[in-house]
């Protein structure tokens, strides 16, 4: 009885660790974006943020991007934010990828040259992405591409966005 009180409790204290860990890894996470200013998750406080991460080199990476764009102009006046998240490529790289695209994007990019993110999150793959909650803590991760202004994803956004 005693030893199942004391195992209780530690699930109690690590499932509230992880859950305080969580995000505090995000809103610590902090890049340039192209034009060479630094910005930070903390920013975004407030609103549900899909956080991708991605790299010019990956095809579903490519590929899911106009659908991101869709999304962000369906979503821009509800609280709504994406944040694309390159990672371990140089600037140059990213800028002229980006000049290249049929559609512009319009959300923030952002640079992890050195693919920190790949160590504090986690990272297995490209592309990755994070729907984060109003406080900034991950309610959802999605590995791979995909649609993003498709319903199953936009049904969770539209839930998010509704608490």
């Amino acid at each position: 009885m005693f030893f199942r009180h004391i195992f209780a409790s530690l699930l109690i204290i690590f499932a509230t660790f992880s859950y305080a860990d969580d995000s505090m890894m995000f809103s610590e996470l902090e890049f340039p974006n192209t034009e060479g200013d630094t910005v930070n998750m903390t920013d975004y406080k407030g609103k549900v943020v899909l956080l991708n991460f991605w790299a010019t080199w990956c095809p579903p990476c490519v590929k899911e991007m106009p659908s991101m764009q869709r999304l962000k102009e369906r979503y821009a006046d509800d609280g709504f934010e994406i944040v694309a998240i390159n990672a371990g490529e140089e600037p140059d790289v990213v800028d002229a990828f980006l000049l290249q695209l049929d559609t512009e994007l319009t959300f923030p990019i952002l640079l992890d040259q050195k693919g920190v993110s790949f160590i504090a999150l986690g990272i297995k793959g490209l592309p990755m992405s994070f729907l984060l909650n109003k406080e900034g803590r991950s309610v959802m991760t999605f590995m791979g591409g995909r649609e993003w202004d498709e319903k199953a994803q936009t049904d969770l956004i539209e839930a998010e966005l509704a608490k």
